[in-house]
Protein backbone atom coordinates (compact mmCIF):
# COMPACT_ATOMS: atom_id res chain seq x y z
CA UNK A 1 0.00 0.00 0.00
CA UNK A 2 2.77 2.38 0.73
CA UNK A 3 4.23 2.08 -2.91
CA UNK A 4 1.36 2.36 -4.18
CA UNK A 5 0.21 5.59 -2.25
CA UNK A 6 4.12 7.16 -3.26
CA UNK A 7 3.39 5.98 -7.05
CA UNK A 8 0.21 7.47 -7.01
CA UNK A 9 1.06 10.84 -5.05
CA UNK A 10 4.57 11.62 -7.65
CA UNK A 11 2.23 10.93 -10.46
CA UNK A 12 -0.32 13.34 -9.22
CA UNK A 13 2.02 16.06 -8.11
CA UNK A 14 3.91 15.55 -11.30
CA UNK A 15 0.97 16.23 -13.54
CA UNK A 16 -0.20 19.11 -11.31
CA UNK A 17 3.34 20.83 -11.59
CA UNK A 18 3.89 20.13 -15.45
CA UNK A 19 -0.14 21.80 -15.95
CA UNK A 20 0.79 25.12 -13.90
CA UNK A 21 3.96 25.13 -15.51
CA UNK A 22 3.05 25.21 -19.44
CA UNK A 23 0.05 27.51 -18.10
CA UNK A 24 2.80 29.95 -16.53
CA UNK A 25 5.00 29.79 -19.95
CA UNK A 26 2.13 30.36 -21.99
CA UNK A 27 0.72 33.16 -20.16
CA UNK A 28 4.16 34.95 -20.33
CA UNK A 29 4.13 34.21 -23.91
CA UNK A 30 0.97 35.93 -24.51
CA UNK A 31 2.05 39.15 -22.08
CA UNK A 32 5.19 39.33 -24.23
CA UNK A 33 3.10 39.37 -27.70
CA UNK A 34 0.74 41.98 -26.25
CA UNK A 35 3.85 43.81 -25.35
CA UNK A 36 5.12 43.67 -28.49
CA UNK A 37 2.03 44.40 -30.84
CA UNK A 38 1.49 47.46 -28.61
CA UNK A 39 5.53 48.39 -29.48
CA UNK A 40 5.12 47.73 -32.85
CA UNK A 41 1.87 50.35 -33.71
CA UNK A 42 3.18 53.10 -31.53
CA UNK A 43 7.16 52.75 -32.48
CA UNK A 44 5.82 52.84 -36.11
CA UNK A 45 8.05 55.39 -37.98
CA UNK A 46 6.18 58.83 -39.15
CA UNK A 47 7.33 59.19 -42.95
CA UNK A 48 5.07 62.25 -42.99
CA UNK A 49 1.54 60.65 -44.15
CA UNK A 50 0.16 58.80 -41.37
CA UNK A 51 -0.43 54.77 -41.63
CA UNK A 52 -3.43 53.50 -40.54
CA UNK A 53 -4.06 51.08 -37.61
CA UNK A 54 -5.18 48.35 -39.70
CA UNK A 55 -2.58 48.50 -41.97
CA UNK A 56 0.20 48.12 -39.31
CA UNK A 57 -1.88 45.51 -37.91
CA UNK A 58 -1.83 43.56 -40.78
CA UNK A 59 2.12 43.97 -41.31
CA UNK A 60 2.35 42.32 -37.69
CA UNK A 61 0.23 39.50 -38.61
CA UNK A 62 2.59 38.51 -41.30
CA UNK A 63 5.25 37.99 -38.53
CA UNK A 64 2.90 35.47 -36.06
CA UNK A 65 1.48 31.58 -36.27
CA UNK A 66 -1.66 31.15 -37.68
CA UNK A 67 -3.04 29.72 -35.11
CA UNK A 68 -2.64 32.85 -32.61
CA UNK A 69 -5.14 35.18 -33.37
CA UNK A 70 -5.39 39.03 -32.87
CA UNK A 71 -9.04 40.88 -32.49
CA UNK A 72 -9.28 44.91 -32.27
CA UNK A 73 -12.61 46.16 -30.70
CA UNK A 74 -13.18 49.83 -30.02
CA UNK A 75 -14.54 50.64 -26.72
CA UNK A 76 -18.22 49.99 -27.98
CA UNK A 77 -17.11 46.76 -28.95
CA UNK A 78 -17.19 47.08 -32.59
CA UNK A 79 -14.56 45.06 -34.36
CA UNK A 80 -11.87 47.17 -35.43
CA UNK A 81 -9.17 44.23 -36.61
CA UNK A 82 -9.27 40.95 -36.93
CA UNK A 83 -6.07 38.73 -38.17
CA UNK A 84 -6.78 36.19 -40.70
CA UNK A 85 -7.19 32.65 -39.32
CA UNK A 86 -9.04 30.24 -38.50
CA UNK A 87 -12.42 31.08 -37.81
CA UNK A 88 -13.32 28.63 -34.90
CA UNK A 89 -10.07 29.79 -32.77
CA UNK A 90 -11.22 33.81 -32.45
CA UNK A 91 -12.78 33.57 -29.35
CA UNK A 92 -15.30 36.83 -28.10
CA UNK A 93 -14.75 39.58 -25.59
CA UNK A 94 -15.66 38.60 -22.58
CA UNK A 95 -18.30 39.92 -20.05
CA UNK A 96 -15.67 41.93 -17.91
CA UNK A 97 -14.11 45.19 -18.17
CA UNK A 98 -10.20 44.30 -18.18
CA UNK A 99 -9.22 47.34 -17.64
CA UNK A 100 -6.49 44.95 -16.31
CA UNK A 101 -5.28 42.19 -18.32
CA UNK A 102 -7.93 39.24 -18.30
CA UNK A 103 -6.60 36.03 -18.81
CA UNK A 104 -9.16 32.73 -19.92
CA UNK A 105 -9.09 29.27 -20.97
CA UNK A 106 -11.89 28.32 -23.74
CA UNK A 107 -12.80 24.82 -24.91
CA UNK A 108 -13.81 25.56 -28.56
CA UNK A 109 -14.65 23.61 -31.40
CA UNK A 110 -12.61 20.47 -29.96
CA UNK A 111 -9.71 23.43 -29.19
CA UNK A 112 -8.68 24.62 -26.45
CA UNK A 113 -7.94 28.30 -26.44
CA UNK A 114 -5.54 30.50 -24.04
CA UNK A 115 -6.85 34.28 -23.72
CA UNK A 116 -5.76 37.20 -23.24
CA UNK A 117 -7.93 40.32 -23.00
CA UNK A 118 -6.82 43.82 -22.50
CA UNK A 119 -7.94 48.05 -23.02
CA UNK A 120 -4.55 49.44 -24.29
CA UNK A 121 -3.78 52.29 -26.30
CA UNK A 122 -2.41 52.15 -30.02
CA UNK A 123 -1.80 55.79 -31.53
CA UNK A 124 -2.98 58.25 -28.92
CA UNK A 125 -6.50 55.94 -28.57
CA UNK A 126 -8.23 53.32 -26.40
CA UNK A 127 -8.98 49.98 -27.84
CA UNK A 128 -9.57 46.48 -26.57
CA UNK A 129 -7.34 44.33 -27.82
CA UNK A 130 -7.82 40.25 -27.72
CA UNK A 131 -5.26 38.00 -28.23
CA UNK A 132 -6.07 34.01 -28.44
CA UNK A 133 -3.91 30.85 -29.57
CA UNK A 134 -4.17 27.44 -29.41
CA UNK A 135 -2.69 25.08 -26.26
CA UNK A 136 -3.83 21.50 -27.67
CA UNK A 137 -0.36 20.64 -27.71
CA UNK A 138 0.13 21.63 -23.84
CA UNK A 139 -3.00 19.17 -22.81
CA UNK A 140 -1.44 16.69 -25.69
CA UNK A 141 1.60 16.27 -23.54
CA UNK A 142 -0.66 16.13 -20.32
CA UNK A 143 -2.78 13.77 -21.49
CA UNK A 144 0.29 11.59 -23.14
CA UNK A 145 2.13 11.73 -19.38
CA UNK A 146 -1.16 10.61 -17.38
CA UNK A 147 -1.71 7.86 -19.90
CA UNK A 148 2.03 6.75 -19.40
CA UNK A 149 1.26 6.74 -15.84
CA UNK A 150 -1.52 4.48 -16.19
CA UNK A 151 -0.03 2.66 -17.84
CA UNK A 152 3.69 2.61 -16.02
CA UNK A 153 2.05 2.72 -12.39
CA UNK A 154 0.61 -0.87 -12.40
CA UNK A 155 3.02 -2.28 -14.16
CA UNK A 156 5.76 -0.55 -11.78
CA UNK A 157 3.40 -2.25 -9.01
CA UNK A 158 2.84 -5.93 -10.11
CA UNK A 159 7.13 -5.79 -10.46
CA UNK A 160 7.74 -4.26 -7.01
CA UNK A 161 5.44 -6.88 -5.49
CA UNK A 162 6.76 -9.51 -8.06
CA UNK A 163 10.32 -8.18 -6.57
CA UNK A 164 9.19 -7.75 -3.02
CA UNK A 165 7.79 -11.28 -2.77
CA UNK A 166 11.28 -12.65 -4.16
CA UNK A 167 14.03 -10.64 -2.30
CA UNK A 168 11.82 -11.47 1.12
CA UNK A 169 11.87 -15.23 -0.05
CA UNK A 170 15.69 -15.00 -0.15
CA UNK A 171 15.88 -12.79 3.04
CA UNK A 172 13.98 -15.13 4.75
CA UNK A 173 15.24 -18.53 3.44
CA UNK A 174 17.79 -18.20 6.62
CA UNK A 175 15.07 -18.06 8.82
CA UNK A 176 13.80 -20.96 7.91
CA UNK A 177 16.42 -23.06 7.83
CA UNK A 178 17.58 -21.92 11.09
CA UNK A 179 13.98 -23.04 12.42
CA UNK A 180 14.07 -26.22 10.83
CA UNK A 181 17.35 -26.51 12.24
CA UNK A 182 16.34 -25.32 15.69
CA UNK A 183 13.18 -27.43 15.91
CA UNK A 184 15.81 -31.05 15.79
CA UNK A 185 17.16 -29.56 18.78
CA UNK A 186 15.30 -31.19 22.10
CA UNK A 187 17.35 -31.55 25.50
CA UNK A 188 18.60 -35.10 24.55
CA UNK A 189 20.58 -33.00 21.45
CA UNK A 190 21.60 -29.92 22.94
CA UNK A 191 24.92 -30.59 21.63
CA UNK A 192 23.52 -29.65 18.50
CA UNK A 193 24.56 -26.65 16.73
CA UNK A 194 22.51 -23.96 14.13
CA UNK A 195 24.79 -23.55 10.78
CA UNK A 196 26.17 -19.77 10.69
CA UNK A 197 25.37 -18.04 7.73
CA UNK A 198 28.07 -16.07 6.62
CA UNK A 199 26.33 -12.81 6.10
CA UNK A 200 27.65 -10.46 7.85
CA UNK A 201 24.55 -8.69 9.21
CA UNK A 202 21.83 -9.18 12.09
CA UNK A 203 21.08 -12.91 11.36
CA UNK A 204 24.60 -14.22 11.59
CA UNK A 205 24.68 -11.82 15.58
CA UNK A 206 21.28 -13.61 16.06
CA UNK A 207 22.96 -17.39 14.93
CA UNK A 208 25.61 -17.18 16.91
CA UNK A 209 23.74 -15.78 20.31
CA UNK A 210 21.58 -18.69 19.95
CA UNK A 211 24.67 -20.75 19.50
CA UNK A 212 26.13 -19.23 22.45
CA UNK A 213 23.15 -19.35 24.70
CA UNK A 214 22.46 -23.13 23.60
CA UNK A 215 26.41 -23.62 25.19
CA UNK A 216 25.52 -22.27 28.14
CA UNK A 217 21.87 -24.44 28.29
CA UNK A 218 24.36 -27.30 27.72
CA UNK A 219 26.74 -27.03 30.44
CA UNK A 220 23.92 -26.26 32.85
CA UNK A 221 21.90 -29.65 31.97
CA UNK A 222 25.33 -31.20 32.29
CA UNK A 223 25.80 -29.75 35.63
CA UNK A 224 22.63 -30.29 36.70
CA UNK A 225 22.42 -34.23 34.85
CA UNK A 226 25.79 -34.65 37.90
CA UNK A 227 24.30 -32.70 40.67
CA UNK A 228 21.57 -34.93 40.44
CA UNK A 229 23.01 -37.98 40.24
CA UNK A 230 25.26 -36.89 43.17
CA UNK A 231 22.47 -35.68 45.16
CA UNK A 232 20.73 -38.67 44.62
CA UNK A 233 23.34 -40.91 45.57
CA UNK A 234 24.11 -38.98 48.91
CA UNK A 235 20.54 -39.16 49.74
CA UNK A 236 19.85 -42.68 49.42
CA UNK A 237 23.08 -43.37 50.88
CA UNK A 238 21.86 -41.72 53.93
CA UNK A 239 18.75 -43.46 54.03
CA UNK A 240 20.04 -46.58 53.55
CA UNK A 241 22.51 -45.94 56.43
CA UNK A 242 19.59 -45.00 58.60
CA UNK A 243 16.93 -47.64 57.70
CA UNK A 244 19.82 -50.35 57.48
CA UNK A 245 21.07 -48.90 61.57
CA UNK A 246 17.45 -49.08 62.25
CA UNK A 247 16.31 -52.57 61.23
CA UNK A 248 19.99 -54.09 62.71
CA UNK A 249 18.76 -52.35 66.56
CA UNK A 250 15.12 -53.79 65.54
CA UNK A 251 16.00 -57.14 64.75
CA UNK A 252 16.58 -58.33 68.33
CA UNK A 253 16.47 -56.92 71.83
CA UNK A 254 19.54 -54.46 72.67
CA UNK A 255 20.82 -53.12 75.24
CA UNK A 256 20.80 -49.52 76.44
CA UNK A 257 24.11 -48.50 75.02
CA UNK A 258 23.49 -50.36 71.80
CA UNK A 259 20.82 -48.43 71.33
CA UNK A 260 22.42 -45.23 72.27
CA UNK A 261 25.12 -45.91 69.60
CA UNK A 262 22.26 -46.77 66.64
CA UNK A 263 20.33 -43.48 67.46
CA UNK A 264 23.73 -41.50 67.35
CA UNK A 265 24.38 -42.95 63.89
CA UNK A 266 20.78 -42.18 62.57
CA UNK A 267 21.27 -38.63 64.43
CA UNK A 268 24.86 -38.19 62.43
CA UNK A 269 22.74 -39.06 59.37
CA UNK A 270 19.90 -37.00 59.78
CA UNK A 271 21.72 -34.26 60.63
CA UNK A 272 24.31 -34.33 56.84
CA UNK A 273 20.79 -35.15 54.86
CA UNK A 274 19.56 -31.65 56.75
CA UNK A 275 22.12 -29.67 55.80
CA UNK A 276 22.06 -30.80 52.65
CA UNK A 277 18.41 -29.92 52.61
CA UNK A 278 19.18 -26.63 53.60
CA UNK A 279 21.66 -26.07 50.98
CA UNK A 280 19.13 -26.98 48.43
CA UNK A 281 16.57 -24.48 49.77
CA UNK A 282 19.39 -22.08 49.89
CA UNK A 283 20.00 -21.94 46.47
CA UNK A 284 16.40 -22.29 45.59
CA UNK A 285 16.31 -18.88 47.37
CA UNK A 286 19.01 -17.28 45.20
CA UNK A 287 16.93 -18.20 42.46
CA UNK A 288 13.92 -16.00 43.15
CA UNK A 289 14.88 -12.66 41.87
CA UNK A 290 12.60 -10.86 43.66
CA UNK A 291 13.53 -12.25 47.36
CA UNK A 292 13.70 -10.06 49.88
CA UNK A 293 17.01 -8.97 51.93
CA UNK A 294 16.20 -7.74 55.64
CA UNK A 295 18.74 -4.58 55.71
CA UNK A 296 19.83 -3.49 59.15
CA UNK A 297 23.13 -2.02 60.61
CA UNK A 298 25.45 -5.48 61.47
CA UNK A 299 28.38 -5.71 63.83
CA UNK A 300 30.44 -7.54 61.35
CA UNK A 301 33.16 -8.34 64.13
CA UNK A 302 30.76 -10.31 66.10
CA UNK A 303 29.96 -11.99 63.67
CA UNK A 304 33.23 -13.09 62.02
CA UNK A 305 34.15 -13.86 65.76
CA UNK A 306 30.68 -15.73 66.53
CA UNK A 307 31.25 -18.13 63.04
CA UNK A 308 34.66 -18.88 63.92
CA UNK A 309 34.30 -19.77 67.65
CA UNK A 310 31.36 -22.27 66.30
CA UNK A 311 34.04 -24.05 64.09
CA UNK A 312 36.93 -24.33 66.37
CA UNK A 313 35.64 -27.58 67.73
CA UNK A 314 35.63 -28.89 64.15
CA UNK A 315 38.79 -27.48 63.56
CA UNK A 316 40.50 -29.03 67.22
CA UNK A 317 39.28 -32.77 65.65
CA UNK A 318 41.26 -32.06 62.73
CA UNK A 319 44.23 -31.04 64.50
CA UNK A 320 44.06 -27.64 62.67
CA UNK A 321 43.97 -23.76 64.08
CA UNK A 322 42.24 -20.58 63.44
CA UNK A 323 43.48 -17.84 64.00
CA UNK A 324 41.21 -14.81 64.32
CA UNK A 325 42.60 -10.82 63.19
CA UNK A 326 39.70 -9.04 63.28
CA UNK A 327 39.70 -4.87 63.86
CA UNK A 328 36.81 -4.27 66.18
CA UNK A 329 33.22 -2.35 66.44
CA UNK A 330 33.13 -2.61 62.12
CA UNK A 331 29.82 -2.13 60.81
CA UNK A 332 27.98 -3.04 57.78
CA UNK A 333 24.42 -2.75 56.45
CA UNK A 334 22.74 -6.19 55.52
CA UNK A 335 20.39 -9.75 56.11
CA UNK A 336 22.25 -11.48 58.98
CA UNK A 337 21.38 -14.90 58.74
CA UNK A 338 22.64 -14.47 55.25
CA UNK A 339 26.02 -13.55 56.28
CA UNK A 340 26.79 -15.72 58.86
CA UNK A 341 25.97 -18.36 56.17
CA UNK A 342 28.54 -17.04 53.28
CA UNK A 343 30.95 -16.79 56.50
CA UNK A 344 30.36 -20.50 57.57
CA UNK A 345 30.78 -21.53 53.93
CA UNK A 346 34.28 -20.01 53.40
CA UNK A 347 35.55 -21.60 57.17
CA UNK A 348 34.00 -24.79 56.41
CA UNK A 349 35.26 -24.45 52.87
CA UNK A 350 39.26 -23.88 54.43
CA UNK A 351 38.96 -26.61 57.09
CA UNK A 352 37.57 -28.99 54.96
CA UNK A 353 40.34 -28.95 52.29
CA UNK A 354 42.87 -28.04 54.79
CA UNK A 355 45.34 -31.59 56.26
CA UNK A 356 45.67 -31.87 59.57
CA UNK A 357 48.03 -29.31 61.40
CA UNK A 358 47.16 -26.90 58.90
CA UNK A 359 46.06 -23.60 60.01
CA UNK A 360 43.05 -21.16 58.85
CA UNK A 361 43.34 -17.19 59.43
CA UNK A 362 40.71 -15.32 59.28
CA UNK A 363 40.87 -11.64 58.94
CA UNK A 364 38.59 -8.39 59.25
CA UNK A 365 39.67 -4.97 58.25
CA UNK A 366 39.45 -1.68 57.04
CA UNK A 367 40.16 -0.25 54.23
CA UNK A 368 40.53 2.94 51.83
CA UNK A 369 36.56 2.41 51.13
CA UNK A 370 35.21 -1.38 51.97
CA UNK A 371 35.85 -3.46 54.43
CA UNK A 372 37.84 -6.56 54.14
CA UNK A 373 36.98 -10.33 55.16
CA UNK A 374 39.41 -12.51 54.33
CA UNK A 375 40.09 -16.68 55.15
CA UNK A 376 43.32 -18.24 54.24
CA UNK A 377 44.15 -21.78 54.39
CA UNK A 378 47.33 -23.67 54.09
CA UNK A 379 45.27 -26.62 52.33
CA UNK A 380 45.35 -28.43 49.28
CA UNK A 381 44.50 -25.13 47.39
CA UNK A 382 42.95 -25.21 43.38
CA UNK A 383 43.79 -26.04 40.29
CA UNK A 384 44.61 -23.58 38.04
CA UNK A 385 42.39 -24.51 35.34
CA UNK A 386 39.61 -24.38 37.88
CA UNK A 387 39.37 -21.30 39.52
CA UNK A 388 37.15 -19.66 36.98
CA UNK A 389 34.44 -22.28 37.78
CA UNK A 390 34.96 -22.62 41.32
CA UNK A 391 31.72 -20.56 41.76
CA UNK A 392 29.42 -22.12 39.28
CA UNK A 393 26.59 -24.11 40.86
CA UNK A 394 26.88 -27.87 40.92
CA UNK A 395 30.82 -27.44 40.22
CA UNK A 396 33.09 -29.75 41.59
CA UNK A 397 36.93 -29.74 41.28
CA UNK A 398 37.51 -33.61 40.77
CA UNK A 399 41.06 -33.47 42.55
CA UNK A 400 39.88 -32.32 45.91
CA UNK A 401 37.37 -34.78 46.59
CA UNK A 402 38.66 -37.23 49.10
CA UNK A 403 36.40 -40.25 50.69
CA UNK A 404 35.38 -38.37 53.82
CA UNK A 405 35.54 -34.89 52.18
CA UNK A 406 32.71 -34.37 49.24
CA UNK A 407 31.10 -31.22 48.24
CA UNK A 408 28.14 -30.87 46.22
CA UNK A 409 29.17 -28.18 44.28
CA UNK A 410 26.44 -25.52 45.61
CA UNK A 411 28.53 -23.56 48.96
CA UNK A 412 30.53 -21.34 46.83
CA UNK A 413 27.75 -20.65 44.29
CA UNK A 414 25.94 -19.73 47.45
CA UNK A 415 28.30 -17.32 49.30
CA UNK A 416 28.90 -15.53 45.67
CA UNK A 417 25.44 -14.86 45.28
CA UNK A 418 25.09 -13.02 49.39
CA UNK A 419 27.98 -11.58 48.50
CA UNK A 420 26.54 -9.79 44.76
CA UNK A 421 23.48 -9.66 46.87
CA UNK A 422 24.91 -6.99 49.51
CA UNK A 423 26.60 -5.26 45.96
CA UNK A 424 30.02 -6.66 47.15
CA UNK A 425 33.04 -8.82 45.44
CA UNK A 426 34.50 -11.97 45.82
CA UNK A 427 37.96 -13.07 44.93
CA UNK A 428 40.14 -16.41 45.38
CA UNK A 429 43.81 -16.62 45.03
CA UNK A 430 45.10 -20.33 44.94
CA UNK A 431 48.10 -22.63 44.36
CA UNK A 432 47.98 -26.15 44.15
CA UNK A 433 49.67 -27.68 47.81
CA UNK A 434 50.12 -24.22 48.85
CA UNK A 435 46.61 -23.18 50.02
CA UNK A 436 43.71 -20.86 49.21
CA UNK A 437 42.70 -17.15 50.07
CA UNK A 438 38.95 -15.86 49.59
CA UNK A 439 38.53 -12.25 50.17
CA UNK A 440 35.54 -10.45 50.24
CA UNK A 441 35.33 -6.40 49.47
CA UNK A 442 32.05 -5.27 51.81
CA UNK A 443 31.09 -1.34 51.16
CA UNK A 444 32.07 0.52 54.34
CA UNK A 445 28.79 2.33 55.93
CA UNK A 446 28.41 4.15 59.46
CA UNK A 447 27.24 2.34 62.89
CA UNK A 448 24.18 3.70 62.73
CA UNK A 449 23.23 3.50 58.75
CA UNK A 450 19.96 1.27 58.36
CA UNK A 451 18.57 0.14 54.91
CA UNK A 452 15.04 -1.09 54.27
CA UNK A 453 15.39 -1.45 51.01
CA UNK A 454 14.51 -4.89 49.08
CA UNK A 455 16.88 -6.60 47.30
CA UNK A 456 17.08 -5.55 43.54
CA UNK A 457 19.65 -7.82 41.20
CA UNK A 458 22.34 -6.18 39.59
CA UNK A 459 22.31 -7.76 36.75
Amino acid sequence: MFTVATMVGLGGFSFWYLDRALASSRRRTMEAREDRLVEFVNAWPNSGSPVPLVRKLQQLTLAIASTDIIQIYDLNGRIVYSSPGPSDLKVPWPNQDCTERCYGLVRQNAHRIRTINHVITLDGQRYRLSLSGKIDEHFDVLNAIRNSYFLVCPLMLLLSVGGGFIVSGRALEPISRINVEAQKIGIQELQRRIPVPETGDELQTLTVTWNQLLERLEIAVERLTQFTSDISHDLSTTITVMMTTAGLALSRDRSPEEYRIALQNINVECEATAELLDTLLAIARADLVHQKIEWKAINLTDLVIEVSQQFQPRAIVKGQTITLQVEDEIWTNGDLSLLRRMTSILLDNAIKYTPESGIVTVSLARRQNSLELRVSDTGIGIPEHAIPRIFDRFYRVEESRTENEESNGLGLAIAKWVVEAHRSTIDVVSKPGQGSTFTVSIPQVAQTEHTDAAYAPLS
